[in-house]
């Protein structure tokens, strides 16, 4: 990933290397492990992730609960305004135990 790379979903801007995700050209307040999430589905956009690999990116050094992983990803999905106004942009596969973005 390059320094000055932005992705951008929706009308989300996302710069990984500041770790900002900005909403109407203002910051939106997230916690670390949720940007880190959300840097992690970005960047492997379309493709579904299991809960795994995803703890594991986000807490390369513990094991953690899954209860973390659902915790972060809900205020990812606040964050967003996912499930408002019909917008879905984090989708869980409950079967798999996967998760994938939608662009």
């Amino acid at each position: 990933m390059e320094d000055d790379e932005t992705f951008a979903f929706a009308s989300f801007p996302l710069i990984p290397a500041q770790r900002i995700l900005l909403d109407d050209e203002k910051p939106l307040r997230l916690g670390s492990r949720a940007l880190d999430i959300l840097v992690i589905l970005v960047e492997r956009a379309g493709e579904t992730l299991p809960k795994e690999q995803l703890s594991l990116r986000a807490w390369p050094d513990r094991v953690v609960d899954e209860g973390a992983l659902r915790v972060h990803v809900a205020a990812l999905r606040k964050a967003l305004g996912d499930g408002q106004a019909g917008r879905c942009y984090i989708a869980n596969i409950p079967s798999r135990g996967c998760i994938s973005l939608r662009r």
